[in-house]
């Protein structure tokens, strides 16, 4: 069985999709220590059995979500091992499982907090803090980019004005116009990108392996958890935060949900995605200017004077 397991998830690996193979492994883990050195195979998963993992992993204080990714998992390698011929499929023993998923709570602060990390002056803080802030403002001033995003820009992704890349969660294209604000940033570190792939100096030269995009990742929050201890914000401060307080933001500002979907390049929606097809790049640019306008004015006003950046 987690022979089978570890099978997948090095197929999924081969795939690109590297959250789903951690998944999987991290599922094994658990049910090996459900299983407290009993034998199991995939044929001999029942309803029961797996009911009683739940209970396992509840008791593990484990939260609603993560115990659903376990389940989700187990029961995707399941029937992939009775569509590979692996195991005979009698009775599902997943046929009644049903995963709910728990709303988490919404950590988005205000745009008048962002607005402070923009204006927030960097010359108390070392070079990789002062990264820090500065993706954190680019982040928020790109429609709530993620940091994965961030980190694999290059300068083929900038056609002219427009920003245009591919989330690599979900392969949506996003284009974006590329504000004053942004183009300081991009600038700052344009001198030192001659010697890298990448826009931002994230991620190494060559080849980035996963484990080495999540360290940075590790560190762009830890850096961000302290400046929002710092600037005294009422929730700690994740990439997470700032890409849905541009969301938040864009919703007080009466930003279409069909506009934010966009920006985000959410696919959820199949009807709004048929919709967003036929919008253009400018009504985008008009709402990250509601959204974002004024800390893009900071930017450009922060560094109106640094020429050696431009």
């Amino acid at each position: 069985m987690f022979a089978y397991i570890q099978e997948r998830a090095a197929h999924k690996r081969q795939m690109g999709k590297i959250s789903s193979s951690d998944v999987y492994l991290a599922t094994a883990v658990h049910f090996r220590r459900f299983l407290a050195g009993r034998r199991c195979r995939l044929s001999d998963l029942t309803a029961t059995l797996v009911a009683d993992f739940r209970c396992f992993l509840q008791a593990e204080g484990l939260k609603v979500n993560t115990i659903n990714s376990y389940l989700s998992s187990l029961r995707a390698v399941y029937h992939a091992a009775c569509h590979d011929g692996r195991v005979s499929l009698r009775r599902d023993p997943f046929l009644n499982l049903k995963l709910r998923r728990e709303t988490t709570a919404k950590r988005a602060v205000p745009a008048a907090l962002m607005q402070r990390v923009a204006s927030f002056s960097t010359s108390v803080l070392r070079p990789e803090q002062e990264l820090a802030v500065d993706l954190a403002t680019f982040s928020f001033l790109a429609c709530g980019m993620p940091f994965v995003d961030m980190a694999y820009l290059t300068r083929h992704n900038i056609r002219g004005k427009e920003l245009v890349y591919n989330r690599r969660k979900t392969g949506v294209q996003i284009r974006m116009e590329i504000t004053a604000g942004m183009w300081q940033i991009i600038r700052k570190y344009a001198s030192s990108a001659a010697s890298r792939p990448y826009l931002f100096p994230i991620l190494p030269s060559g080849s980035s392996s996963h484990a080495q995009y999540k360290y940075r990742l590790a560190v762009f929050n830890r850096h961000l958890k302290d400046l929002g201890v710092r600037l005294h914000f009422p929730t700690e401060l994740t990439s997470y935060v700032i890409r849905h307080s541009w969301a938040s933001a864009a919703l007080r500002c009466h930003v279409p949900v069909a506009v934010i979907s966009q920006a985000l390049g959410h696919t959820s929606e199949k009807t709004t995605r048929c919709y967003l097809s036929e919008l253009d790049v400018s009504e985008l640019a008009k709402a990250n200017r509601k959204v974002a306008g004024s800390i893009d004015r900071l930017v450009r006003e922060k560094w109106k004077r640094k020429d050696t950046y431009l």
